[in-house]
């Protein structure tokens, strides 16, 4: 079956109920936020685009630190959220509805890209990750998260959370969208970008306890970077510096 990603339009405000559809993400972000600024390093006054923002969760905490943060998303009603809630906050944020395989930017215009959970879902990685080189400056970050095509992603991110202990909805994820770390990094390396390093992001407890504790509490019980990249994995590459920088 085809990705629902007509069902990102319909969350509304559930983007910012860390209890409601979308608790996962509440619970994870912390660790991804915390990866994804120690691999960008000193962020305060960087631009930073983040491709595939939704409701803008992870654009917020880089706004927090102090970085020039442009989020971009294909949902026109996840963007609304995003913006609603990044006033209401007093956070200022450049959301635009754009597609992640055709940015609206020079090139060269930002120091890091970061994209997570979004990968798995565009139309054509290849285009997504060129359009990010392009929009990078020389020496730049780009920072990714995604998910690992695997049989534990099949069984573990797709059957259980999807049709066992619908933690998320039908159709929320395609087994055949998952990308191998290696065709990633083939793919970045094809577009300019070293791969420096990529690990795995892993629930804490054994998936199946997660479930169950979800059912009864909400909580899936945290999550953990670490070296098992059978599932989600996270990493970043580097630009290559120009020339006359170098």
């Amino acid at each position: 079956m085809p990705v629902d990603n007509e069902w990102y339009h319909r969350l509304g405000d559930a983007w910012w109920d860390p209890d409601g559809t979308i608790a996962p993400l509440h619970e994870i972000n912390p660790t991804r936020v915390a990866y994804f600024c120690d691999a960008l390093g000193e962020i305060e006054g960087i631009r930073i685009l983040e491709i595939g923002c939704g409701g803008g969760l992870m654009a917020e905490a880089y706004a927090q630190r102090g970085a020039f943060t442009v989020g971009i998303d294909r949902s026109l009603p996840s963007l609304r959220v995003a913006r609603r809630h990044a006033a209401a906050e007093r956070i200022v944020i450049d959301y635009s509805g754009s597609l992640a395989e055709e940015l609206p930017f020079s090139d060269g215009a930002f120091d890091a890209v970061v994209t997570a959970d979004t990968l798995e879902h565009v139309e054509n990685v290849d285009q997504v990750v060129a359009e990010a080189a392009r929009v990078l400056k020389p020496g730049g970050r780009f920072v990714y998260d995604t998910i690992n095509r695997t049989w534990q992603s099949r069984l573990l991110l797709v059957w259980l959370p999807q049709n066992i202990f619908r933690i998320a909805p039908p159709d929320t994820h395609d087994y055949r969208k998952f990308v191998k770390p290696e065709e990633l990094h083939a793919l970045l390396t094809k577009h300019g970008l070293t791969n420096c390093e990529t690990y795995g992001l892993a629930l804490k407890r054994h998936p199946i306890a997660a479930g169950l504790s979800y059912a009864r509490t909400r909580r899936l019980g945290g999550f953990v970077i670490g070296d098992d990249t059978s599932m989600s994995y996270v990493g970043y590459a580097v630009k290559a510096a120009s020339p006359s920088s170098a």
